[in-house]
């Protein structure tokens, strides 16, 4: 029978050895630890009132609609730059046009900062389309920038896109304040109003909502959010 022994040399070995293969490994995990840090994006606060990141970024869903020249609005057209967009209606006594024109303003200066970016383009969802066809919505964009997009649709369409991005409406008497049943049916009231989400968001080149915005609209509050999340995110 043999047996097997070691001696103090090969023992010194493996205890060399072994040290060595331990510290390869804890500077392998350390390593993997700090790549993955660093090629981690850094967490974007933007300290402007009334504006908020999304955390995560919500993915702008799949829809079909219509612009104010009659042509197909799909995720495509939204594919390969920024889009600042909100939703409302042509026949809205207040809220809409301001907003329009606070962004009429930003675009303004945007124009002369825009430097080394690309323009982003603004759109407005109808979520009137009973009312508001591709004429009228064209009609009405041209009182504020004739680059403005203006898109309409069937309302099944309007009510699912809008509903994805969190950008709710109903429908209500403006004599009493009562809402009306539903979205998908005009309603039996002449001059009916909508309630309706009143944020501007922010879309990036490769369709994710990052950002949101609520009124007023300062224009240099605007231009700097949009430089930052640009910055972030990339053109």
């Amino acid at each position: 029978m043999r047996c097997s022994f070691t001696t103090e040399n090969s023992m010194s070995t493996i205890v060399n050895s072994g040290w060595r293969i331990g510290l390869i490994i804890t500077i392998s995990m350390a390593l993997a630890v700090t790549g993955a840090f660093l090629l981690r994006k850094p967490v974007l606060h933007i300290d402007v009132p009334g504006a908020r990141i999304l955390s995560p970024p919500v993915r702008v869903p799949p829809f079909s609609l219509l612009d104010q020249k009659g042509q197909l609005f799909s995720n495509e057209r939204l594919a390969g730059n920024w889009t600042l967009a909100t939703v409302g209606f042509t026949y809205c006594p207040d809220i809409c046009p301001t907003t329009l024109s606070e962004m009429s303003a930003v675009f303004k200066k945007m124009e002369t900062v825009s430097g080394a970016f690309k323009m982003p383009r603004f759109v407005f969802f109808s979520v009137d389309p009973f009312r508001d066809t591709p004429e009228v919505l064209e009609k009405y964009l041209a009182y504020f920038r004739r680059d403005f997009i203006g898109v309409t649709g069937a309302p099944e369409a309007i009510q699912s896109f809008a509903n994805e991005l969190g950008l709710h409406y109903v429908y209500s008497d403006p004599e009493d304040g009562q809402l009306v049943d539903g979205v998908l049916q005009k309603p039996a009231i002449e001059d009916y109003a909508v309630i309706h989400a009143t944020s501007v968001v922010f879309i990036t080149p490769t369709g994710e909502m990052v950002a949101t915005m609520a009124p007023p609209f300062k224009t240099d509050e605007v231009v700097s959010v949009f430089e930052k999340l640009r910055t972030h995110y990339g053109n």
